[in-house]
C-alpha cells in the first residue's frame, strides 16, 4: 500500500476460463504464480464454467488473484475484454488455462520491454506441453518489419501465451479483441496493431503450450485468416482486392483460380505494393517464398499441382524441385 492505495501491479495477467480441465488449469494459475517477477495481478475471468470449475478457481486463496464471473459463456474474446477494462498494470500479459509460463517469462520480457521502448508487441518461443524438450520454432523474425511481413504473408507467428503489450498501445487503438472473429480473434488483434506500433520476439522458449484438438478450428480459421489478410494488404499497402484475394484464397487453400501464372502476377504486385511502403525487398521474398511453400504443400488436388509443378510459380518464388515433389507425397497425391 502507498498513501492508502493499493500499489499498481507492472503486469497485469488475463486468463479465461472455460471448463479447463482441472490438473491443466492448476498447472496454468501456479505457473504464473510461481513467477520470478513478483509485481503482478492475475486476472482470472470465469466464462461461464460449470460448478466444479468455479469451485476450484474460488479455492485459490492468493491476493494477487482477481476473479471475474461471467453468467455464460462469451467466447474468450469477451471474456478477455472484460479483464482488460479492469486491467492496472503497465504491461499487458496473456495467458490460456491450459498452458504453463515458465518461470523467468515475466521477468525477462519485462526486462525487454524496458530496454526497448519502441516496442508494444512481445512474444517469445514455444515448446509442446505434452513435448518439453522440443522447442516449437515458427520462422525467425529478427525485427518489427520482418515480423508484420509474416504476418500479412504467410501467418500468425506469435502463440498467444508468450505474448505481452504496453498497456498504452491498447489504450489507444481504442478497440480490442472482436468476438465476430472467433476462433480468429488473436490473429485480427495482432493485425490491426500493424502501423500502430513495432514487434519483436524473444527467441527462447518461455512458455509450455498444449497442442490438442480445441485449439484448432481449422475451417472457420481459414476463411478468417483470409479475410482479415485481405483487408490489411489493400487498405494498408494498396494491393488491388483481386490480387489480395487471389493470394489468400491460395495461402489456404482455397483457390479461386486454376492459372498459376495470374497467382504469381499477383504475388509480384504484392511485393512491389509493400517494398513501395518502405519493406525491404529481401524480407518481403521471404515471407513471399515461405507462402508458396505453403500453397504448395496445401494444395491437395493433383491437377492443381501439376499446374503449379509446370508453370514458372514455384520458380519465381524459389520452392525447389525437391521441396515440389516432397509436397506430392506428404499430402497423399503421389506413393510409392
Amino acid at each position: 500500500m502507498e498513501n492508502g492505495e493499493p500499489v499498481r501491479p507492472r503486469v497485469s495477467v488475463i486468463m479465461p476460463v472455460y471448463n479447463t480441465r482441472q490438473d491443466w488449469l492448476d498447472l496454468a494459475i501456479r505457473s504464473i504464480l510461481g513467477q520470478t517477477f513478483k509485481e503482478f495481478e492475475l486476472i482470472i475471468i470465469d466464462n461461464g464454467s460449470d460448478e466444479a470449475t468455479q469451485r476450484r478457481l474460488s479455492g485459490y486463496r492468493d491476493a494477487r488473484i482477481i476473479l471475474l464471473r461471467l453468467d455464460r459463456n462469451m467466447e474468450a474474446a469477451v471474456a478477455r475484454n472484460e479483464g482488460l477494462k479492469i486491467a492496472r498494470g503497465e504491461y499487458i500479459a496473456l495467458m490460456d488455462s491450459d498452458d504453463i509460463s515458465l518461470p523467468e517469462r515475466f521477468e525477462k520480457q519485462v526486462e525487454y520491454m524496458e530496454s526497448h521502448s519502441d516496442i508494444g508487441v512481445l512474444g517469445a518461443c514455444v515448446s509442446d506441453a505434452h513435448n518439453p524438450d522440443k522447442i516449437v520454432r515458427t520462422k525467425s523474425c529478427l525485427n518489427s518489419r520482418q515480423i508484420e511481413c509474416h504476418l500479412m504473408l504467410v501467418g500468425n507467428v506469435f502463440c498467444s501465451s508468450t505474448l505481452m503489450f504496453r498497456a498504452e498501445v491498447l489504450h489507444q487503438m481504442g478497440e480490442h479483441f472482436s468476438p465476430d472473429f472467433f476462433p480468429a480473434e488473436d490473429f485480427k488483434f495482432l493485425a490491426d496493431l500493424i502501423g500502430k506500433t513495432s514487434f519483436a520476439k524473444l527467441d527462447e522458449r518461455l512458455v509450455l503450450y498444449r497442442f490438442h484438438s480445441p485449439n484448432c478450428y481449422k475451417d472457420d480459421q481459414k476463411v478468417l485468416s483470409c479475410r482479415i489478410q485481405a483487408k490489411v494488404l489493400c487498405l494498408l499497402y494498396g494491393v488491388s482486392q483481386e490480387d489480395a484475394l487471389l493470394f489468400v484464397h491460395a495461402l489456404y487453400a482455397r483457390p479461386i483460380t486454376d492459372d498459376p501464372e495470374r497467382l504469381c502476377a499477383a504475388f509480384q504486385h504484392i511485393f512491389s505494393q509493400l517494398t513501395a511502403h518502405d519493406y525491404q525487398s529481401a524480407d518481403v521474398m521471404t515471407s513471399l517464398q515461405l507462402a508458396a511453400r505453403k500453397i504448395f504443400y496445401r494444395t491437395k488436388s493433383l491437377r492443381r499441382q501439376l499446374l503449379l509443378f509446370r508453370s514458372s510459380f514455384g520458380r519465381e518464388f524459389h520452392v525447389g524441385l525437391f521441396r515440389r515433389v516432397w509436397c506430392l507425397f506428404t499430402r497423399g497425391i503421389l506413393s510409392f
